[in-house]
């Protein structure tokens, strides 16, 4: 008996003659996107880790900064810090908290709120 392979030999080729292409062409455009990553910051982030060290310890919330997630990300006078902080004395499990930063007059940056 001969079997009939034609259209449906076809019908399942022609998909994947088109989808690789498209797959190699999106692997392509997302590596050299960065997978959407930013680029490292150009930013100093020593200035922000001292003024959110002041606001931790002048509000007394009892945590320290671990490490920085994102950021900083300066907008004209203000910025903003993703950091990752854990108990200040006793270390253990982190929280993620967002800090926002503005300004002085004098240059300086000043942690305004977290969130």
């Amino acid at each position: 008996m001969k079997q009939n392979k034609g259209t449906i030999g076809i019908a399942m080729t022609c998909p994947n003659r088109l989808l690789r292409p498209l797959v190699l062409l999106a692997a392509i455009v997302c590596l050299s996107a960065g997978c959407g990553k930013t680029a490292s910051s150009d930013v100093d982030p020593q200035p922000f880790e001292a003024a959110v060290a002041r606001y931790l310890e002048q509000n007394n919330m009892g945590v320290a900064l671990k490490d920085i997630k994102a950021g900083p990300a300066v907008e004209g006078q203000t910025a903003t810090l993703t950091a990752s902080l854990h108990h200040a004395t006793m270390g253990g499990p982190a929280v993620t908290w967002t800090f926002r930063f503005e300004r002085d007059a004098d240059g300086t940056w000043k942690t305004v709120s977290h969130k």
